[in-house]
Protein backbone atom coordinates (compact mmCIF):
# COMPACT_ATOMS: atom_id res chain seq x y z
CA UNK A 1 0.00 0.00 0.00
CA UNK A 2 2.72 2.39 0.91
CA UNK A 3 3.95 1.70 -2.79
CA UNK A 4 0.61 2.23 -4.33
CA UNK A 5 0.08 5.32 -2.56
CA UNK A 6 3.33 6.47 -3.76
CA UNK A 7 2.51 6.45 -7.37
CA UNK A 8 -0.79 8.02 -6.99
CA UNK A 9 0.34 10.95 -5.55
CA UNK A 10 -1.06 10.26 -1.90
CA UNK A 11 1.26 11.92 0.49
CA UNK A 12 1.59 11.07 4.45
CA UNK A 13 -1.56 8.35 4.37
CA UNK A 14 -2.13 7.52 8.01
CA UNK A 15 -2.10 3.64 8.59
CA UNK A 16 -4.97 1.99 10.94
CA UNK A 17 -4.89 -1.93 12.34
CA UNK A 18 -8.16 -3.68 11.44
CA UNK A 19 -9.65 -5.52 13.86
CA UNK A 20 -8.92 -9.13 14.45
CA UNK A 21 -11.51 -11.26 14.12
CA UNK A 22 -9.91 -14.32 15.70
CA UNK A 23 -9.50 -11.91 19.18
CA UNK A 24 -13.03 -11.84 19.64
CA UNK A 25 -15.32 -8.59 20.14
CA UNK A 26 -16.16 -6.64 22.62
CA UNK A 27 -18.79 -3.49 23.24
CA UNK A 28 -19.91 -3.80 19.19
CA UNK A 29 -23.07 -2.42 17.89
CA UNK A 30 -23.58 -6.00 15.98
CA UNK A 31 -27.59 -7.16 16.49
CA UNK A 32 -28.51 -10.44 14.97
CA UNK A 33 -31.46 -11.63 14.49
CA UNK A 34 -33.64 -8.53 14.44
CA UNK A 35 -35.53 -10.02 10.85
CA UNK A 36 -32.85 -7.41 9.08
CA UNK A 37 -30.88 -8.04 5.96
CA UNK A 38 -29.05 -10.55 7.64
CA UNK A 39 -30.24 -13.51 10.08
CA UNK A 40 -26.58 -13.63 11.89
CA UNK A 41 -22.82 -12.36 10.61
CA UNK A 42 -19.72 -14.09 10.71
CA UNK A 43 -16.80 -12.66 13.03
CA UNK A 44 -14.59 -11.48 10.25
CA UNK A 45 -17.80 -9.60 8.91
CA UNK A 46 -18.13 -8.20 12.38
CA UNK A 47 -14.50 -7.31 12.23
CA UNK A 48 -14.34 -5.74 8.98
CA UNK A 49 -17.49 -3.45 9.99
CA UNK A 50 -16.28 -2.34 13.15
CA UNK A 51 -12.97 -1.63 11.55
CA UNK A 52 -14.76 0.76 9.45
CA UNK A 53 -16.72 1.97 11.98
CA UNK A 54 -13.85 2.82 13.69
CA UNK A 55 -12.57 5.26 10.82
CA UNK A 56 -16.43 6.48 10.06
CA UNK A 57 -15.20 8.04 13.85
CA UNK A 58 -11.96 9.42 12.61
CA UNK A 59 -13.39 11.32 9.94
CA UNK A 60 -16.43 12.48 12.17
CA UNK A 61 -13.23 13.91 14.52
CA UNK A 62 -11.53 15.39 11.63
CA UNK A 63 -13.93 17.54 10.41
CA UNK A 64 -12.59 16.68 7.32
CA UNK A 65 -13.17 14.58 4.21
CA UNK A 66 -11.57 11.30 4.20
CA UNK A 67 -10.70 8.53 2.61
CA UNK A 68 -10.65 4.89 3.46
CA UNK A 69 -8.70 2.42 1.14
CA UNK A 70 -8.65 -1.38 2.53
CA UNK A 71 -4.86 -2.99 2.29
CA UNK A 72 -5.28 -5.05 -0.87
CA UNK A 73 -6.38 -2.52 -3.45
CA UNK A 74 -4.73 -1.13 -6.60
CA UNK A 75 -4.47 2.66 -7.66
CA UNK A 76 -4.64 4.46 -10.08
CA UNK A 77 -1.87 7.27 -10.79
CA UNK A 78 -4.21 9.52 -10.73
CA UNK A 79 -5.88 9.11 -7.18
CA UNK A 80 -4.29 11.83 -5.38
CA UNK A 81 -5.30 14.41 -7.76
CA UNK A 82 -8.92 13.36 -7.70
CA UNK A 83 -8.81 13.29 -4.11
CA UNK A 84 -7.80 16.18 -3.90
CA UNK A 85 -10.82 17.98 -5.44
CA UNK A 86 -13.17 16.29 -3.12
CA UNK A 87 -11.64 18.03 -0.37
CA UNK A 88 -12.47 21.37 -1.90
CA UNK A 89 -14.97 23.79 0.55
CA UNK A 90 -17.73 23.37 -2.00
CA UNK A 91 -17.92 19.87 -2.77
CA UNK A 92 -20.92 18.95 -1.09
CA UNK A 93 -21.34 14.74 -1.14
CA UNK A 94 -22.67 12.06 1.65
CA UNK A 95 -20.49 9.16 0.14
CA UNK A 96 -18.27 8.74 -3.64
CA UNK A 97 -17.00 5.05 -4.17
CA UNK A 98 -13.80 5.30 -6.17
CA UNK A 99 -13.91 1.33 -6.36
CA UNK A 100 -15.47 -1.22 -8.84
CA UNK A 101 -15.41 -4.76 -9.44
CA UNK A 102 -16.56 -6.97 -12.52
CA UNK A 103 -20.02 -6.77 -11.83
CA UNK A 104 -23.03 -5.05 -13.49
CA UNK A 105 -24.97 -2.20 -11.50
CA UNK A 106 -27.88 -0.16 -10.99
CA UNK A 107 -26.65 3.92 -11.00
CA UNK A 108 -28.58 7.00 -11.68
CA UNK A 109 -27.93 9.50 -14.14
CA UNK A 110 -24.76 11.31 -14.73
CA UNK A 111 -23.76 14.18 -13.07
CA UNK A 112 -20.23 16.37 -12.57
CA UNK A 113 -19.60 16.18 -8.82
CA UNK A 114 -16.19 18.18 -7.60
CA UNK A 115 -15.38 18.25 -11.47
CA UNK A 116 -15.46 14.31 -11.32
CA UNK A 117 -18.08 12.48 -13.63
CA UNK A 118 -20.23 10.14 -10.65
CA UNK A 119 -23.79 8.90 -10.92
CA UNK A 120 -25.98 7.86 -7.66
CA UNK A 121 -25.76 4.47 -6.26
CA UNK A 122 -29.73 3.35 -7.06
CA UNK A 123 -29.09 -0.59 -5.32
CA UNK A 124 -26.77 -2.38 -3.09
CA UNK A 125 -22.95 -2.76 -4.21
CA UNK A 126 -20.66 -4.78 -3.30
CA UNK A 127 -17.03 -3.92 -1.90
CA UNK A 128 -15.93 -1.32 0.41
CA UNK A 129 -12.42 -0.98 -0.60
CA UNK A 130 -12.23 2.57 -1.33
CA UNK A 131 -14.46 5.48 -0.43
CA UNK A 132 -14.35 8.61 0.68
CA UNK A 133 -16.78 10.63 3.52
CA UNK A 134 -17.50 13.37 4.47
CA UNK A 135 -17.74 13.84 7.87
CA UNK A 136 -21.40 14.91 8.84
CA UNK A 137 -21.82 11.57 6.44
CA UNK A 138 -19.82 9.95 9.20
CA UNK A 139 -21.50 11.14 12.17
CA UNK A 140 -24.80 9.77 10.60
CA UNK A 141 -23.18 6.31 9.66
CA UNK A 142 -22.10 5.95 13.02
CA UNK A 143 -25.62 6.57 14.28
CA UNK A 144 -27.18 4.31 11.59
CA UNK A 145 -25.11 1.72 12.50
CA UNK A 146 -25.17 2.00 16.64
CA UNK A 147 -27.22 -1.57 16.32
CA UNK A 148 -26.68 -3.29 13.07
CA UNK A 149 -26.42 -6.95 11.13
CA UNK A 150 -25.34 -6.10 7.94
CA UNK A 151 -22.50 -6.34 5.71
CA UNK A 152 -20.60 -2.47 6.00
CA UNK A 153 -20.43 -2.71 1.94
CA UNK A 154 -24.38 -3.35 1.81
CA UNK A 155 -24.46 -0.47 4.94
CA UNK A 156 -22.62 2.19 2.99
CA UNK A 157 -24.27 1.87 -0.69
CA UNK A 158 -27.84 1.22 0.61
CA UNK A 159 -29.89 4.03 -1.14
CA UNK A 160 -32.00 5.75 1.53
CA UNK A 161 -33.68 9.09 1.72
CA UNK A 162 -31.16 11.93 1.79
CA UNK A 163 -28.08 10.09 1.76
CA UNK A 164 -26.25 10.95 -1.71
CA UNK A 165 -24.33 7.97 -2.50
CA UNK A 166 -22.15 8.28 -5.73
CA UNK A 167 -20.28 5.33 -8.29
CA UNK A 168 -17.27 7.19 -9.38
CA UNK A 169 -17.44 6.47 -13.24
CA UNK A 170 -14.32 5.99 -14.02
CA UNK A 171 -13.11 3.52 -10.69
CA UNK A 172 -9.68 4.52 -9.28
CA UNK A 173 -8.85 1.57 -7.36
CA UNK A 174 -9.33 -1.78 -7.48
CA UNK A 175 -9.10 -4.77 -5.26
CA UNK A 176 -6.57 -7.73 -6.19
CA UNK A 177 -9.20 -10.31 -5.88
CA UNK A 178 -11.31 -9.32 -8.47
CA UNK A 179 -8.31 -8.17 -11.22
CA UNK A 180 -6.01 -9.59 -13.62
CA UNK A 181 -2.54 -8.97 -11.99
CA UNK A 182 -1.07 -12.95 -12.36
CA UNK A 183 1.69 -11.22 -14.73
CA UNK A 184 2.76 -8.41 -12.33
CA UNK A 185 5.50 -9.28 -10.57
CA UNK A 186 6.13 -8.72 -6.71
CA UNK A 187 2.80 -8.86 -5.74
CA UNK A 188 2.07 -10.23 -2.14
CA UNK A 189 -0.09 -13.55 -2.21
CA UNK A 190 -2.57 -12.37 0.07
CA UNK A 191 -3.56 -9.64 -2.47
CA UNK A 192 -4.56 -12.51 -5.16
CA UNK A 193 -7.25 -13.17 -2.56
CA UNK A 194 -9.55 -12.44 0.54
CA UNK A 195 -7.45 -12.40 3.89
CA UNK A 196 -11.12 -13.87 5.42
CA UNK A 197 -10.60 -16.90 3.23
CA UNK A 198 -6.84 -17.26 3.37
CA UNK A 199 -5.40 -16.40 6.49
CA UNK A 200 -5.34 -18.92 9.53
CA UNK A 201 -8.81 -20.47 10.16
CA UNK A 202 -10.96 -19.15 12.18
CA UNK A 203 -13.68 -20.64 14.34
CA UNK A 204 -16.97 -19.23 12.51
CA UNK A 205 -20.26 -19.26 13.97
CA UNK A 206 -23.33 -18.61 11.04
CA UNK A 207 -26.87 -18.77 11.34
CA UNK A 208 -28.87 -18.42 8.21
CA UNK A 209 -32.38 -17.44 10.69
CA UNK A 210 -35.79 -19.60 10.54
CA UNK A 211 -37.58 -21.01 7.96
CA UNK A 212 -40.16 -18.26 8.29
CA UNK A 213 -37.09 -15.66 8.07
CA UNK A 214 -35.38 -17.32 4.73
CA UNK A 215 -39.21 -17.76 3.08
CA UNK A 216 -39.41 -14.36 3.46
CA UNK A 217 -36.14 -13.02 2.35
CA UNK A 218 -36.34 -15.39 -0.47
CA UNK A 219 -39.49 -14.29 -1.67
CA UNK A 220 -38.38 -10.15 -1.20
CA UNK A 221 -35.32 -10.96 -3.79
CA UNK A 222 -37.40 -12.66 -6.44
CA UNK A 223 -40.00 -9.61 -5.87
CA UNK A 224 -37.08 -7.35 -6.32
CA UNK A 225 -35.83 -9.18 -9.38
CA UNK A 226 -38.98 -9.40 -11.18
CA UNK A 227 -40.06 -5.30 -10.70
CA UNK A 228 -36.43 -4.68 -12.04
CA UNK A 229 -37.27 -7.06 -15.16
CA UNK A 230 -40.34 -5.84 -15.52
CA UNK A 231 -40.62 -2.20 -14.69
CA UNK A 232 -38.00 -0.50 -12.59
CA UNK A 233 -34.91 -1.06 -15.32
CA UNK A 234 -36.40 0.37 -18.00
CA UNK A 235 -37.54 3.35 -16.35
CA UNK A 236 -34.26 3.86 -15.04
CA UNK A 237 -32.14 3.96 -18.48
CA UNK A 238 -35.08 6.37 -19.62
CA UNK A 239 -34.36 9.33 -16.99
CA UNK A 240 -30.49 8.32 -18.34
CA UNK A 241 -29.02 5.71 -15.53
CA UNK A 242 -27.15 3.56 -16.30
CA UNK A 243 -26.97 -0.37 -16.17
CA UNK A 244 -23.50 -2.03 -16.66
CA UNK A 245 -19.77 -2.50 -15.00
CA UNK A 246 -17.92 0.24 -13.93
CA UNK A 247 -14.58 1.00 -16.47
CA UNK A 248 -11.54 1.45 -14.50
CA UNK A 249 -9.10 3.71 -14.96
CA UNK A 250 -6.51 3.05 -18.15
CA UNK A 251 -3.44 2.40 -15.74
CA UNK A 252 -5.19 -0.16 -13.52
CA UNK A 253 -5.14 -3.75 -13.97
CA UNK A 254 -7.96 -4.88 -15.78
CA UNK A 255 -10.72 -7.24 -13.94
CA UNK A 256 -10.24 -11.14 -14.44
Amino acid sequence: MAKQFAQAGISNPIRFSAIDASKGFENTGYTPHKWGPYWTLRNTEIAVFESHRALWKEIYASGKPGAIFEDDVFLSKTAGDILARFDGLNCDFSMVKLDALREEIRLGGERVLCGETVRPIMQVVPSAAAYVLSPKTAQDLLKRTECYCDHVDDTLTKPIPGYRAMQLMQAIAVQGMFADISGRLGVPSSIFGSERTTARPIQETYDRGPASYRILKELRRTARKISRRLFSDNALVRKGGYIGIVPLAEDLPNYK
